[in-house]
């Protein structure tokens, strides 16, 4: 394995190389050229990725941890099992259409970042904040979703079924046309003061 500790490697060009199994920590990469790159369990910590062009890449059992991405387009990239724990995606940045296989997201900020019609299906989301994020039509099916923050996020026909949302506030939810499964109604009439009797 390859290991970087707190280079500067702003605005290098690695146009499809293959990043596998190469470590960064505390190095700046900003506005380093990534597009098409191919990465199997690479790792970044607590890197700066300003401006980092991630287009059309492709990242297999890969970290970003602790990372500030601002800026970041992953257009066309590939997310397959790689954790974001504790990074920070700051001003515009461009995430969609991207490809999401799971993976652990926990403690990741998509403040006010576009996820419109993103399938984030089985990605451990756990207190995320998701402030001001626009999730509409997304699927979070079987999501983690425990503790996340959802303050005027835009959820509207969002697919949320099978989602765990324990220590979620159920009233802070939008939830126009948002698909829910049975438990997840029965959670938030009893979050609205309902009393749910399964008696015929």
């Amino acid at each position: 394995m390859t290991e970087y500790l707190e280079e500067d490697l702003r605005g290098v060009d690695w146009f499809e190389h293959d990043l596998s199994g190469q470590r960064f920590v505390s190095c700046d990469l900003s506005r380093a050229a990534l597009e098409e790159v191919t990465a199997v369990g690479c790792v970044f910590e607590e890197c700066d990725l300003t401006e980092v062009r991630f287009n059309c890449s492709t990242w297999i059992d890969s970290a970003f941890l602790r990372c500030k991405l601002r800026g970041v387009s992953f257009s066309g990239a590939r997310l397959r099992g790689c954790k974001l724990t504790g990074s920070r995606f700051e001003e515009t940045c461009v995430l969609r259409p991207v490809t999401v296989e799971g993976g652990d997201w926990t403690y990741v900020s998509l403040r006010y970042q576009d996820l419109h019609g993103l399938d984030l299906t089985g990605v451990r989301l756990r207190d995320a904040d998701l402030t001001g994020a626009d999730l509409q039509e997304a699927v979070l099916r079987d999501a983690d979703l425990g503790g996340a923050t959802f303050h005027d996020t835009r959820l509207y026909e969002a697919d949320l079924r099978g989602a765990r949302l324990l220590g979620v506030d159920m009233r802070a939810l939008e939830l126009d046309r948002v698909r829910l499964d049975l438990a997840q109604a029965v959670q938030l009439a009893t979050t609205h003061g309902a009393d749910v009797d399964w008696t015929p």
